[in-house]
């Protein structure tokens, strides 16, 4: 067999090159990121891996925090643990609904999909329903809720209604070695049914507790949810920053959420150098559009960075 030679050899080899390293290379990272903030967040986290650079952070200190519903999900027109409480109604009612009239008027709700009722009666139902349900049984719905329900306003599956720009955050992160957590208003047991989406376990999963009381099983132990949440732990607020550091045992140095009650966890990021807290706006109709003056307010005041769905962010959902 005769190979070509000299310049065309060259052309050959130039030609092959440029047809495999696209395909080598892949998606660039944070490819739904506009710029300027796409450079931002990349000089951020090579930033704080590089030993050389003035923002280096020792891997056990490379801490990053996201809230869940807003942050890195849709969370209208309900939150997700919302929907999960009421796929239970659905399965439960109308058996539920002749316990009394409180069970009534919440099985009339959820069959209706009576945003104000259910908003308005939040901690009933997040807890009430879902009383005597094995911590196993609550985990195994949330995670059936997340692969075959549907957000109604969306037309998209929950799993589907995931932000695509914070995925591609998350993988830098890990790339970069943070060590990332959710930490959430929601439902820690629903956290754990979902955060392997974003190639976390159970253990990286902060959020509101509800009580259980242990059950004997066989040689086992069963806990079994009792419909009361445990005294100071739903996790909004304070409680996100003090559940943080008694998890992770350090501060954030990325945070990112969406409403008043992530304030905390944001100054407790922005709180020392280095420090990223991101504040994520819903202004884009790609989506839904409903913003949160008070945290802007205080984002503009603290030097918090806004990101804008509507500038910042190419896409908004994950590709099927």
């Amino acid at each position: 067999m005769r190979f070509p030679r000299g310049p065309r050899l060259l052309v050959l080899l130039l030609l092959v090159l440029g047809l495999a390293l696209p395909a080598l290379a892949g998606e660039p990272p944070l490819a739904s990121w506009r710029e300027p903030l796409r450079h931002e967040l990349l000089a951020f986290a090579a930033a704080a891996a590089d030993p050389a650079s003035p923002g280096f952070v020792p891997a056990p200190e490379r801490i990053a925090a996201f809230d869940v519903d807003g942050t890195l999900i849709a969370e209208k027109p309900f939150f997700f643990t919302v929907e999960v409480a009421l796929a239970r109604l659905e399965r439960i009612c109308p058996g539920y609904g002749r316990q009394g009239e409180e069970q009534a008027a919440l099985c009339r709700a959820a069959a209706g999909r009576d945003r104000g009722y259910l908003m308005g009666h939040l901690s009933q139902v997040l807890s009430q329903p879902l009383a005597g349900m094995s911590f196993a049984a609550y985990r195994a719905l949330a995670g059936r809720v997340w692969r075959q329900g549907v957000n109604p306003r969306l037309g998209r599956s929950f799993r589907m209604s995931v932000y695509q720009p914070m995925v591609e955050l998350i993988d830098l992160l890990h790339k970069r070695g943070f060590t990332v957590y959710l930490n959430s208003g929601s439902d820690t047991l629903a956290l754990a049914a979902i955060s392997g989406f974003w190639g976390l376990g159970p253990e990286r999963c902060i959020g509101t507790r509800y009580q259980a009381r242990p059950v004997r099983r066989g040689r086992g132990v069963e806990f079994v949810r009792t419909g009361r949440l445990l005294p100071g732990r739903l996790n909004l607020g304070p409680a996100k920053a003090v559940n943080m550091i008694m998890r992770a045992g350090r501060r954030p140095i990325l945070a990112m959420g969406n409403s008043t009650g992530d304030a905390w966890l944001l100054a407790m990021a922005a709180g020392g150098r280095p420090g990223l807290a991101l504040v994520l706006d819903h202004d884009d109709p790609r989506e839904f559009v409903y913003t949160k003056p008070e945290l802007l307010a205080t984002a503009r005041e603290r030097g918090w960075r806004v990101v804008s769905m509507r500038r910042d962010w190419a896409a908004i959902f994950i590709q099927d």
